[in-house]
């Protein structure tokens, strides 16, 4: 019994915890699982382009505020279109079917609009913390708020690489 079969013997451990209870393998699980994640894509798709559409035709919206609504906006749409129904597909199969590169992209996407998420939610707070506090100074101006959202992304985008490139996808053989 040499190190290597150690090694195997771990990672038959780990694959059997990592896979799923069997009750997410019935049909009516299933089924449950797909209509739920279906109406969540599509509300989450309609309401996210609503948001971004009204914002962008109104004239009166464009400030740095609404610009930060339509970049939550956004962070909802790419999670929506490039994360929920690989996890959807990967509930209903147990496993990953995708691939390894979709499997990095996945997790990007997933880490990345927390982060955007999360850093735009500090970004509104601290503008309304300047308004409440400096109520007679000029608010921030659409090119603040782009730059702003500028570095939100890019501060989510290196938080979130790490997760991409050292996630792992392990192939396990019956």
């Amino acid at each position: 019994f040499n190190w290597t079969e150690s090694r195997i013997v771990e990672w038959e451990k780990f694959a059997e915890l990592a896979k799923y209870e069997p009750e997410s393998q019935k049909p009516t699980v299933k089924a449950l699982l797909i209509v739920a994640y279906s109406v969540i894509i599509v509300m989450s798709l309609f309401g996210n382009m609503l948001v971004c559409h009204v914002v962008l035709k109104n004239k009166r919206m464009h400030s740095a505020t609404s610009l930060f609504i339509v970049n939550l906006a956004v962070s909802d749409i790419m999670i929506t279109l490039l994360n929920t129904p690989f996890t959807l597909v990967r509930f209903v199969n147990s496993t990953w079917i995708f691939g390894k590169a979709m499997c990095h992209v996945s997790r990007f996407v997933q880490y990345c609009s927390l982060h955007v998420s999360t850093l735009t939610l500090t970004a509104i707070a601290l503008d309304r913390h300047q308004v409440i506090l400096n109520p007679l100074k000029q608010r921030m101006s659409l090119t603040k708020g782009a730059l702003s959202i500028s570095v939100i992304w890019l501060m989510a985008t290196c938080f979130s690489l790490p997760h991409a490139v050292y996630q792992k996808l392990f192939q396990y053989n019956y």
